[in-house]
């Protein structure tokens, strides 16, 4: 239960900290940065898949 809480706290610390700093970044950081999210969400639905058929 408490790594929920966590993991939780990390997102919304997380998501502040970017609002934050958005602006401030240049445009090649922020296409790096949003590549970066979409391939590790990408990566995790394929990881997810193959642990469902196994």
């Amino acid at each position: 239960m408490p790594k929920y809480i966590l993991i939780g706290l990390i997102v919304v610390i997380g998501t502040f900290v970017i609002m934050n700093y958005w602006p401030k970044l240049t445009d090649q950081t922020k296409n790096r940065l949003l590549m970066l999210i979409f391939g590790i969400f990408f990566l995790s639905i394929f990881v997810l898949l193959l642990l469902l058929m196994l």
